[in-house]
């Protein structure tokens, strides 16, 4: 099968307008498409228990007056049979502060775009437990997309704390 790139059909538009609806229009964004450092990749795999689509990821670096307030990640994970791309908005600490699904392909399982099941992610960082049915809330009929999307957000975490520490030294 043959993977659309993550950025057509309008979807940096759609995530940087979202990142300007949440973090306001007086912000700077520098948008990179970067290679999954291979320091980390293999944490995050483990620790998400979920495997890379790619060999790259797309991040903006948000900032206000010279100042970095965030990153915003997007990705991709594999639902039932297409990618469920996604994006989630980090504070300048690593902390989950927003995400959304940016694109839906799957016919069933579309409930993981409720903005009120995925707010339930808001403070979450790399140490933080994601277990579906007790940290996470599980959607009846949505399994293989709450959990993929689980795992994502799981695994976005990793490679955000280690692009920050890396920034910071």
């Amino acid at each position: 099968m043959v993977w659309v790139s993550t950025l057509t059909a309008g979807l940096r538009e759609k995530t940087e307008s979202l990142i300007y609806d949440h973090y306001g229009d007086s912000i700077s964004v520098l948008f990179k498409k970067i290679p999954i450092p291979l320091e980390i990749k293999s944490t995050a795999e483990k620790n998400a228990q979920l495997r890379f689509m790619r060999d790259q990821i797309y991040i903006w670096e948000i900032s206000r007056n010279e100042e970095m307030i965030g990153l915003a990640y997007l990705d991709n994970v594999k639902g039932k049979s297409q990618p469920i791309t996604y994006a989630v908005f980090f504070d300048s600490q690593g902390m989950v502060e927003e995400s959304h699904i940016i694109k839906y392909r799957e016919p069933i399982g579309g409930e993981i775009s409720n903005q009120y099941w995925l707010n339930q992610f808001f403070g979450k960082s790399w140490e933080s437990d994601y277990k579906i049915g007790s940290d996470i809330d599980g959607i009846s009929g949505a399994t293989i997309s709450v959990n993929a999307v689980t795992r994502g957000i799981h695994r976005s975490t990793f490679i955000v704390e280690y692009l920050l520490i890396q920034k910071h030294e």
